[in-house]
């Protein structure tokens, strides 16, 4: 039995051995990662928070042009015999970045948590992705007009690109765009308590 130990502890140090190096290289593999963006984008650390909004401005020009050519298409493949299926394709890819600029535009502007910013984060990446298969899928696409077509395909890859140089610099200034849930505007458990209160009442709770 007392061989059986041993070999059992012997056992379990080596796995934790090698768990604490898988763990140190993905810690190292993320301060690369970071470090690359913060070399990136050096030229917006003195206003992180300033440059993240007027990027999102930038893209919401983007999304709109995209929403209105993306009507423009759906007309254009119905009046040609084009597919149902990309017709469906084209107008539910303009409403979702319609609701796109809804999203985040509340959740910069008033409710920058950790979890909707990363919730935020999550969709723009599928959204990159969906773009570029839009991109794919239109260009060159021979029924319709060509010209349509090739236009709203070259978009589609244009938003792409907006949407994937945000994301990183989303990702990159995160925690000065981070606030607690506590001092995201509206936010107001106690109608009755001064501004702060509530704020100062999580801190007490948190100590004890």
């Amino acid at each position: 039995p007392s061989i059986q130990n041993t070999q059992e502890k012997m056992t379990d140090a080596t796995g934790n051995a090698e768990g604490e190096k898988n763990a140190s290289r993905w810690d190292d593999g993320i301060s690369s990662a970071n470090g690359l963006l913060a070399k990136c984008f050096t030229s917006c650390d003195a206003d992180p928070k300033g440059s993240v909004h007027r990027a999102w401005g930038i893209s919401l020009i983007f999304v709109v042009v995209y929403f209105v050519v993306s009507i423009l298409e759906m007309i254009n493949l119905q009046k040609q015999g084009g597919s149902k299926a990309l017709v469906i394709a084209a107008i539910w890819t303009g409403i979702i970045h319609l609701v796109l600029a809804v999203l985040g535009t509340f959740v910069l502007k008033r409710f920058p948590t950790n979890f909707s910013v990363g919730f935020f984060l999550g969709v723009l990446v599928v959204l990159v992705n969906q773009n570029l298969i839009m991109f794919s899928s239109f260009h060159g696409y021979s029924y319709g007009t060509l010209r349509t077509n090739n236009a709203f395909a070259n978009l589609s890859l244009a938003l792409c690109l907006v949407l994937a140089f945000f994301t990183l610099l989303l990702v990159n200034f995160r925690t000065s765009v981070v606030v607690a849930p506590i001092d995201a505007k509206g936010y107001n458990p106690n109608a009755t308590g001064e501004e702060g209160d509530s704020y100062q009442r999580y801190e007490g709770s948190t100590e004890n």
